[in-house]
């Protein structure tokens, strides 16, 4: 009895000590961020950007599957823009006249090959995004246009206005939406648009040739044994 009394009064001592020194209750863990791709980022930064002026109309909503793969948020994003998932990603404008309207004069072009049909290429790009800067004093520029040196020396008049702001958006991997890194990613974005089944493509060109190497491989060797036997 004696002993059954000093067990329990043990058990109880050690139960309050636990409790107090909050030993019972385990360190909380840090939740683990997704993983995200440059262009994944991109992709976000053109649902939320540059799609409030620019189309992609050589690749469907469904086709970002690569890089979303909730099909139920391309689906919402393609309601959004009136469209379903199996469709282009037009232009928001029902027609030029609208856009021009809209955008001081300038239609804005579509971005599906832009990354290889403009000069200079993605950097070009990258640069414009990030090349806005306040308008020289001895320089007077002409109503609804930006002053941008990288793109002045493509245009005579620059009429989009500065699409990127830092912070303005959050990404789910914790990278900081600084200009230059929404710049990069966009870039990087519209570089797989011009080309979205490339990876897909190279896949089945690989298995296509494994295949023959392998097909090639049996008939060579059943054409040494028939060789044998006839010899």
């Amino acid at each position: 009895m004696r002993r059954a009394l000093f067990s329990l009064l043990w058990m109880l001592i050690l139960s309050i000590s636990m409790r107090d020194v909050g030993y019972a209750q385990a360190p909380s863990t840090p939740p683990t961020l997704p993983t995200m791709k440059p262009e994944q980022r991109g992709l976000m930064v053109f649902q939320q950007v540059c799609s409030s002026c620019h189309s992609i109309q050589f690749v469907h909503y469904g086709d970002m599957s690569a890089l979303q793969p909730s099909r139920t948020a391309l689906k919402n994003w393609a309601q959004q823009h009136h469209a379903k998932i199996d469709e282009p990603i037009a232009s928001p404008y029902p027609n030029v006249a609208v856009g021009k309207a809209a955008n001081g004069g300038d239609y804005p072009p579509d971005l599906s090959h832009i990354t290889r049909t403009i000069k200079g290429g993605p950097d070009y790009i990258r640069n414009v995004l990030t090349g806005y800067r306040p308008t020289p004093p001895d320089i007077t520029l002409a109503p609804n246009t930006y002053y941008n040196p990288v793109a002045l020396t493509h245009h005579h008049h620059f009429k989009m206005r500065p699409p990127l702001h830092d912070d303005m958006m959050s990404f789910p991997d914790g990278t900081k939406a600084t200009i230059p890194q929404m710049a990069a990613d966009v870039t990087n974005f519209l570089q797989w648009v011009d080309d979205p089944h490339r990876t897909t493509r190279h896949f089945i060109g690989t298995a296509v040739l494994l295949y023959l190497l392998v097909f090639s491989t049996i008939l060579f060797t059943l054409w040494r044994v028939i060789q044998k036997e006839e010899g």
